[in-house]
């Protein structure tokens, strides 16, 4: 081969790319995020920590988990080291040898304990960054008066260390927000690229109103569902609750329970989750400061509007043209509720989400990863 040859770029689809995801504790948003990616650079598994249970497998895609803890050295003590939840993923992730797993030109990874990974100095190493750790560093202080946050500190200061330490392994960042990539430069001083979850768009459709606000999401503090539930409480408006049982007390479930007009299914499958967003009057979303938050999105791709709580990457995309804001508390969701009923919204998903689709996704992904390759390999040459 002449040199001129070697100069040129390799073209993607001849790159070996593989994919790596922290673990797999359930099926949740980060493990549909990385089955799409793998699927986008043609990587038929990802390596994790564990296993998904046999008997529940990948609901997002045919993309299989494979755990690496078998090709570490006394797996048998890994496996314990993982019952202590992620005090030692980094260390865990550093010692995978990738020449055991066919040696890739790329490494994508998900999560922020894969950064840990030690590649060789001609592979690229990209990481999506769902966040920086928060416990370490934006919501650091918001455990102080808890007894297990200040026994937890000694323990957070040394994971922090860790998590500053591996950053220069990794060679590109892509984000899944804006909101994401100005807390990556607060925290590690790096430059990324938003590349946004994708969304299956053709799978929504719009069946018109049905005469029920709808919530999706676990019943979670963290969802603002209490807030939720007490602006109902006081309306004579119906609401359905769709989404697994989660950290709000007994007295929020009692509530909702005994509540009229509002009606919680638990737990739904995607068909059901698309037939409510498909019938719905809009979507109430109150989670706070959510770096994403793919409901937004979810409910314009059915062509209905969003209330959403003005905070994180939501309070940038809802607009006066796809749903209304509020600040989280009852009585603002009551006025955002008040305002939309005055002034009927048809939100256009060919307008507000059409950037938020699987080509779109796949091809940034693609194009990103090969220019990110191509410049590393000229950095190589020199």
């Amino acid at each position: 081969m002449d040199a001129s040859a070697a100069d040129e770029p390799v073209e993607f689809d001849d790159l070996d790319i593989a994919v790596a995801h922290w673990h797999v504790n359930a099926w949740g948003g980060a493990e549909y995020l990385v089955t799409k990616l793998a699927e986008a650079v043609d990587a038929e598994r990802v390596y994790t920590l564990g296993e998904p249970d046999p008997d529940d497998p990948n609901p997002y895609g045919s993309v299989t988990f494979e755990d690496v803890t078998p090709n570490l050295d006394y797996s048998a003590l890994r496996r314990l080291q993982r019952r202590a939840g992620r005090l030692f993923e980094y260390s865990q992730w550093e010692d995978v040898n990738w020449r055991e797993f066919g040696d890739p030109d790329v490494l994508v990874t998900s999560g922020a304990t894969t950064r840990a990974v030690i590649t060789p100095d001609d592979t690229l190493h990209v990481n999506y960054c769902h966040s920086p750790p928060r416990w370490f560093y934006d919501l650091y202080h918001d455990r102080k008066d808890s007894l297990f946050g200040a026994l937890s500190r000694p323990m957070i200061r040394y994971l922090r260390t860790r998590d500053v330490a591996v950053d220069p392994r990794v060679d590109h960042y892509f984000v899944n927000s804006p909101i994401i990539g100005r807390r990556l430069w607060k925290y590690y001083k790096r430059d990324s690229e938003v590349l946004y979850p994708p969304v299956e768009l053709d799978r929504y459709h719009n069946d018109g109103d049905h005469g029920y606000f709808l919530h999706l999401g676990r019943l979670d503090e963290e969802k603002g569902v209490p807030e939720v539930v007490s602006a109902f409480e006081e309306l004579d408006e119906r609401l359905v609750m769709a989404g697994g049982a989660g950290d709000v007390d007994d007295a929020v479930l009692d509530r909702i329970e005994r509540a009229k007009n509002i009606e919680w299914r638990g737990f739904v499958d995607e068909t059901e989750k698309f037939e409510l967003l498909a019938c719905c009057t809009a979507v109430v979303f109150n989670g706070y400061n959510e770096d994403f938050g793919i409901v937004p999105i979810e409910a314009n791709a059915s062509g209905k509007p969003v209330l959403s709580r003005d905070e994180g990457f939501p309070g940038l995309f809802v607009s006066e043209e796809n749903g209304r804001l509020h600040d989280g508390t009852a009585g603002s969701i009551q006025r955002s509720i008040g305002e939309f009923a005055e002034k009927h919204l048809t939100v256009d998903p060919e307008k507000h989400v059409s950037r938020f689709s699987i080509n779109t996704f796949t091809e940034e992904a693609r194009d990103t990863i090969a220019d990110w390759h191509a410049d590393l390999q000229r950095r190589v040459r020199q």
